[in-house]
């Protein structure tokens, strides 16, 4: 039926969310439409095909826009105006609800409804590619903008199969704590475990926190500070503002010592707590001398399913410390430090024995005693293991070992990985570049640099690098070989800008400056540029250059100063020197003979040893040395007879390298192996990469995404590198999700994602992909189709998808057995299932989409006809699904139930395998085998096929 009347209804394809349209004027032309739900009006071509007259049919219910229902007992049409008759009434088609459009399948068909074969396909594609999505293993281990590191991806797969995350990710420095704790919130939050999570951090750590967040895995955060809970409060002064957004970042020195926002925050109820720098968290036996932060953390702790510590120094510097955020994990399992300081004499003996499984020693018979004293839970078991390794049977030294691994002390909720036990770590390369002056004024700015620098007062200084050697070096280094890329990194932002103008003045060079002073994205873009291949040739960083960026393929560093804080020039050093870097590492640090920089520099090099190998306890070295450091090297720069002698520098520097030594001694021999192995399986990680590169190198995504893309109108342009530029200006849908309005710049591939900061890594867990899959799926746009083929013999076919559905909540994670699966089912007017016969690809090739009005006005079809050929659909469908369904709750049970077995014999071993642990794991056997059993069919998609008949 065409639309040539005023006052006919009708509704636009690609907007169904408009509701039901009604013509207003017909002139010029065009097709004046209203439509009164979405307040919109339009102008359309007459005879345009995204228009589609409505018209409903007997049988189907309608509502007034009084809102009355009743059903249609027959339509009558007075000069192309429709009228409906039923309920003993007589309702004109420009009365009826502008919201009651026709969108379940059934009713679209038969009010002359449907969509081009190209979109009916396209969605059963969509509802395909959505499953699989949503079944895959690695769900939520996608979306990071990050390599795969075994040990990172390890943890993620530990933490994230347990019901209660609650573990101490204390990885060495440079191992990527925060990555890991960001992969584990992704997949957390992406399979539906966690929906409100909180992030607290020292202050000075929140703006890098946000960045990782969002520049890597896309997680939008919102940072809490006073100001923004005044904000929230301004329009409710009674509500909590921590209730306004589900993802929150906060500075944990906030809430910890204003009471009223403490209160708010406990109370806001969260799902997962992270907490970064734990080890800074003060507690003692001592209830006074608990800091707020502590007591913040500790309440929140009672209250949260899931918690995240993160510290990089668990256990060498302290075991009261390390027994206060055991506490936070576990405070049943660690109620009493003495008890904890018995049990920890224990873990050493365990460990001891440990390493000697793992380097194939051989077994004393005191060690046999200790192993007795271990295994008094189960002394069976170890004496068949031991028996066992004593006859050389193979896999009896690694049962032996995952035995001590499943008893020992804090393994469970403990992980630490060590630069020891890691390989693909870079060598390092110190390049002193000692430059001589006689300017004495020269020495003189550069101690009262540092001495302003150190003590705060950094804004007294201006900068001056014209005539500083320092500068001509730096020239000098760049021009002899412009290919190589360097990052300098110095303390301020000032300073960055003053280098940045007196290098212009020497030499013309790609060069990019990285400061706090920028706007995020400009920090972004000139990343970026530093990362390609013919982009910036040097980058200048102030201090957030050395915060949570990723620079390895840069191999050389430039130290334009040295900040008397140990940890940090290890932080700087850490920007290159990451698993990955494939060359040596070189560390220039220019500094003026005779300067207080040059007695740093001596300082760090022969005390610290800081630029051969990494750096631990850096804090330690800040504590004990550096007013010490300060004041001599003040007295350096100051020369003269303020200059100290030679044998006192000597004596402070030996003096440290003793202490260091010392430190190094007590580390090592708080080093636990056997909690290293806990905390990284290559068996398990190595596979669960394969999984993610194999979905990355899948082309599911970028193909079902380009269709998507081409049907809702977004333009696509294609770049050589294999990048894609995503315009929506002109897309059909007004704000389309996750794009821009300035459009976005994406890859599907991960290793371009990783060297271009500034472009989108696309993946199935990116929210483009949810929202743009989501955009058609939820839509009634492709839910009918009608066509026409060849064929010898007249017949009438029903194609139809159906969605296998659960309802569950979403922690139990049941769409990883059983997504929502859509069922494809073609029967004729005989009753047969021609499903095999007539295959997706076969109607596909064969079909020609023709206006289905003309077939529903013929005398031989009415509703019935289609009634039954869908009961006969949804018949064969019930059929199918019942083997889909047996199979899924096998496999359920199946690995559920291992997974539920093994925690309850860890938990006669350890008991750190809490209770609720295993409550919850019987809980989601039941919950995911029930959903299962339960799970309906649903009519997605129709698409009625005529074959052999004359139109």
């Amino acid at each position: 039926m065409s639309l040539n009347r005023i006052g006919q209804r009708c509704v636009s394809e690609p907007e169904p969310e408009l509701g039901l349209g009604v013509v207003v004027s017909l002139e010029y032309g065009r097709i004046g439409v209203s439509f009164p739900a979405a307040g919109e009006q339009r102008l359309y071509a007459q005879g345009t095909t995204v228009l589609s007259r409505v018209q409903f049919r007997e049988g189907q219910k309608v509502a007034t826009r009084a809102g009355q229902v009743f059903e249609v007992e027959s339509v009558e049409e007075t000069d192309g105006l429709l009228t409906y008759v039923g309920g003993g009434q007589r309702v004109p088609e420009d009365e009826v609800s502008d919201v009651a459009g026709a969108t379940g399948p059934l009713d679209r068909l038969m009010s002359g409804q449907s969509d081009d074969a190209e979109v009916f396909a396209l969605r059963h594609r969509a509802l395909q590619a959505k499953a699989k999505f949503l079944a895959s293993p690695v769900r939520g281990f996608l979306g990071g903008r990050l390599d795969l590191i075994p040990h990172q991806y390890y943890i993620l797969q530990e933490v994230t199969a347990r019901q209660i995350p609650r573990v101490l990710l204390a990885d060495e420095v440079g191992l990527g704590k925060t990555i890991e704790a960001c992969l584990i919130l992704q997949r957390l939050l992406t399979v539906g475990k966690v929906k409100r999570a909180l992030i607290l951090v020292p202050e000075s750590l929140t703006h890098q926190w946000f960045v990782e967040l969002l520049r890597r895995f896309n997680l939008w955060f919102t940072i809490f500070d006073e100001a923004r809970c005044i904000d929230e409060e301004g329009a409710d002064p009674e509500a909590n503002p921590f209730q306004s957004n589900q993802l929150a970042l906060c500075a944990v020195e906030f809430p910890a010592h204003n009471e009223k926002r403490r209160e708010q925050i406990i109370a806001a109820g969260w799902d997962m707590v992270v907490v970064d720098e734990a080890h800074h968290l003060g507690w003692s036996t001592a209830a006074e001398e608990v800091s707020a932060e502590y007591r913040l953390v500790e309440s929140l702790a009672k209250k949260s399913r899931g918690l995240l510590l993160l510290t990089a120094t668990p256990t060498q510097l302290g075991l009261e410390g390390h027994f206060a955020r055991l506490r936070l994990l576990d405070p049943n399992r660690y109620s009493d430090i003495d008890d904890f300081r018995d049990e920890s004499e224990g873990f050493g003996e365990v460990a001891e024995i440990a390493e000697k499984i793992v380097e194939q020693r051989l077994l004393t018979a005191a060690d046999h005693k200790k192993l007795v004293n271990i295994f008094n839970r189960d002394p069976e078991g170890l004496e068949s293991r031991l028996d066992a390794l004593e006859a050389g049977k193979p896999g009896a030294r690694e049962g032996l070992l995952r035995t001590l691994l499943d008893q020992h002390g804090t393994g469970r909720v403990v992980f630490r990985n060590t630069r020891a036990a890691m390989k693909g770590f870079p060598q390092r390369q110190y390049c002193p570049v000692p430059l001589k002056t006689e300017n004495a004024a020269l020495l003189t700015r550069v101690a009262r640099e540092l001495e302003a620098e150190e003590t705060g007062h950094e804004s007294e200084i201006r900068h001056n690098f014209r005539d500083d050697p320092r500068i001509d070096w730096l020239a000098d280094f760049l021009k002899a070989e412009p290919s190589r890329k360097v990052l300098l990194i110095c303390r301020t932002r000032r300073k960055v800008v003053a280098i940045d103008a007196a290098l212009r003045e020497k030499m013309s060079a790609k060069v990019g400056v990285f400061h706090e002073g920028l706007e995020l994205v400009q920090r972004d873009r000139n990343a970026a540029w530093f990362a390609e291949e013919d982009g910036a040739q040097l980058l200048i960083c102030s201090e957030i250059g050395s915060e949570g960026r990723n620079f390895q393929f840069a191999h050389h560093l430039v130290l334009f100063d040295l900040p008397l804080n140990p940890g940090l020039v290890e932080q700087r050093i850490g920007r290159l020197d990451r698993i990955g870097q494939t060359e040596t590492i070189r560390i220039h640090v220019p500094f003026i003979a005779g300067s207080a920089d040059a007695f740093v520099a001596d300082w760090y090099e022969r005390g610290l040893d800081a630029f051969s190998q990494p750096m631990h306890g850096g804090n330690e070295f800040a504590q004990a040395f550096r007013e010490r450091v300060l004041a001599m090297a003040l007295r350096v720069g100051a020369g003269g007879k303020k200059a100290p002698a030679a044998k006192e520098i000597t004596a402070l520097i030996t003096e440290t390298a003793t202490f260091r030594e010392a430190l190094l001694e007590k580390m090592h021999r708080g080093r636990d192996r056997l909690l290293e192995l806990n905390s990284f399986d290559p068996q398990v990680a190595h596979k669960v990469i394969g999984q993610v590169r194999e979905v990355d190198a899948d082309l599911t995504l970028r193909r079902i995404l380009t269709d998507l893309f081409d049907h809702f109108g977004v333009r696509v342009k294609e770049h050589e590198e294999g990048d894609v530029f995503l315009d929506a200006d002109h897309a059909f849908v007004e704000g389309f999700p996750s794009i821009p309005r300035d459009g976005m710049l994406a890859t599907y591939d991960r290793a371009r994602a990783i060297a271009r900061e500034d472009i989108r890594f696309l993946s199935p867990d990116h929210p483009l992909t949810t929202d743009t899959l989501d955009l058609l799926i939820n839509s009634p746009t492709g839910t009918t189709s009608f066509g026409l083929v060849e064929a010898d013999s007249p017949n009438i076919l029903v194609e139809a998808i159906f969605v296998l559905e659960t309802v569950a909540d979403s922690r139990w994670h049941v769409e990883q057995f059983l997504p929502p699966q859509p069922v494809r089912v073609v029967v004729d007017l005989r009753g047969g299932n021609l499903t095999s016969k007539w295959d997706a690809q076969t109607v596909a090739d064969l079909i020609k989409t023709v206006p289905i009005q003309p077939f529903l006005e013929r005398p031989e079809f009415n509703p019935a006809l289609l009634k039954n050929l869908i009961d006969g659909a949804t018949s064969e469908a019930e059929k199918a699904v019942a083997t889909v369904k047996q199979r899924a709750e096998k496999t359920a049970q199946t690995e559920l139930g291992a997974d539920l077995q093994r925690l309850s014999d860890l938990r006669k071993l350890n008991d750190h395998v809490r209770p609720e642990e295993i409550k919850l794991a019987q809980t989601q056997l039941k919950k995911t085998c029930a959903a299962i059993r339960e799970a309906r069919l649903r009519l997605d998609s129709i698409r009625l096929i005529v074959a052999g008949f004359e139109m």
